[in-house]
């Protein structure tokens, strides 16, 4: 009876702790540098805000009791003015003092244990990466004759790593389950396998575990893992999305972070057909587990233009050595669908999708289907030499002028070959890699 009675009070502590939450609060000195502070959350490498609660006339704030997951969090004020921030169940109350602005510097951690062992090792980082910075620049100022200066600068920059590297050591380990000790082994464990390539990379990091996305780790381990991929063939990066976002598959929050993130990375710094693959296959297409939010439908814009289903630009096309042009909407009502292949007379793999595109051409019912050849080409002799010595059996156009040929400009096209299929109504319905999916699509088509 003793032992139930026991069981029940500590199943009540529990769940009255549970619902108590945790408290974080703190004080501004002042002049008051703000109204209010924000908390902001972290999704990979954005800081969505959670709440705001106004600074009291005497400097104090106090969110109201929460529950939140454990992982990293920051505080702010103006906007960037901001401190990052662990929140911890087993750290009930975490309260904190500032002094003046920016935060950074100006910070005590007064209760809170995992903060106070983060904000420590920040501090001795600030003041060892001060000091590499100071040898950086006295290495620069030195001759490359002078080796006695640059041998002690190499041994105080070694003593000042591995001060860094002790600290972080030490102060992890007083709460081996922490949060703080957690991400530094998590970030020891990446760096460890950077080089490695991306399986190692996948062995130590799990792209579903929703505490890794709230740090700073996620959007590090995606990051080097795309690094690691190799170029072997030009859908490298599509099978690594691919991959990517099946390991985040079985968090719904990892799932959604890690597509936002992908189509990111890739409609900012390319190449622009994975990003539009990335749209085409999981924003809207079959892989989308999610419908997209705002910001996403943002960032994918240009995508979204050219996306399967959505309505074809139209543009004019020219006949070089003629005074002959049509517009693209002439041609696609006449036949249930329309290729149109992009290439270019000096681009080795759009020369070998020519035979296979010959020979489908040649089978294929005309009113079922036709190809229409744009070339990306500057001369008419490289156009019409490209014909013959291919012996080409569809209408090609160009207007000379390369990389600024209007058509290409109007479906997005960066790299040669590139195909696109249009149904009689001039909708985006096919983006083939090659001419084999053309072909497996127009067979799935008449059937």
């Amino acid at each position: 009876m003793r032992n139930i009675r026991a069981i029940i009070l500590l199943l009540s502590a529990l769940c009255a702790g549970h619902a108590f939450g945790q408290l974080i609060r703190g004080s501004f000195e002042r002049p008051l540098p703000a109204s209010h502070v924000l908390l902001y959350g972290t999704t990979g490498s954005d800081h969505p805000v959670l709440d705001s609660v106004p600074i009291r006339p005497n400097g104090s704030f106090e969110f109201p009791r929460g529950s939140f997951a454990p992982g990293f969090y920051q505080l702010g004020i103006n906007g960037d003015d901001r401190i990052d921030l662990v929140l911890d169940p087993s750290d009930p109350v975490v309260e904190v003092a500032f002094h003046g602005t920016p935060l950074q510097r100006n910070l005590n951690v007064l209760r809170s244990g995992d903060n106070q062992r983060m904000w420590a090792y920040k501090l001795v980082s600030r003041a060892g990466q001060d000091e590499l910075q100071a040898i950086r620049d006295q290495r620069a100022a030195a001759s490359p004759l002078d080796t006695v200066v640059l041998h002690r600068l190499d041994r105080h920059e070694a003593m000042v790593r591995a001060r860094m590297s002790h600290a972080l050591d030490s102060l992890s380990s007083i709460a081996p389950d922490g949060q703080f000790a957690r991400a530094v082994r998590l970030d020891r464990q990446l760096d460890a396998v950077a080089r490695s390539g991306p399986a190692a990379i996948r062995g130590v990091f799990d792209y579903s575990d929703p505490w890794s996305l709230r740090s700073n780790a996620y959007a590090k381990a995606t990051v080097m893992y795309l690094q690691g991929i190799k170029f072997d063939n030009e859908y490298a990066y599509h099978r690594a999305c691919d991959t990517l976002l099946s390991e985040a598959a079985a968090d719904t929050s990892c799932w959604r972070y890690m597509r936002h993130q992908l189509v990111d990375i890739f409609s900012t710094y390319g190449p622009d057909e994975v990003a539009q693959y990335l749209v085409d296959q999981y924003v809207i297409g079959p892989g989308a587990l999610l419908p997209p939010d705002p910001d996403l439908v943002r960032i994918a814009a240009v995508q979204l233009r050219l996306a399967l289903g959505s309505p074809a630009p139209d543009t004019l096309l020219t006949v070089p050595g003629e005074q002959y042009t049509t517009r693209l909407s002439a041609i696609w009502p006449r036949q249930d669908y329309t290729g149109l292949f992009f290439y270019s007379s000096t681009c080795d793999h759009c020369h070998a999708q020519m035979p296979g595109l010959r020979e489908l051409v040649s089978e294929e019912d005309p009113r079922h289907f036709k190809l229409i050849g744009i070339a990306l080409d500057a001369t008419t002799e490289e156009f019409m030499a490209t014909i013959a010595e291919e012996g080409i059996n569809w209408p090609c156009y160009s207007a000379l002028i390369g990389w600024g040929e209007p058509a290409a400009k109007a479906f997005n096209v960066k790299a040669t070959p590139t195909l696109y299929v249009l149904d009689r109504q001039g909708r985006i319905v096919a983006k083939p890699m090659d001419h084999q999916e053309l072909r497996a699509f127009l067979e799935s088509a008449g059937n």
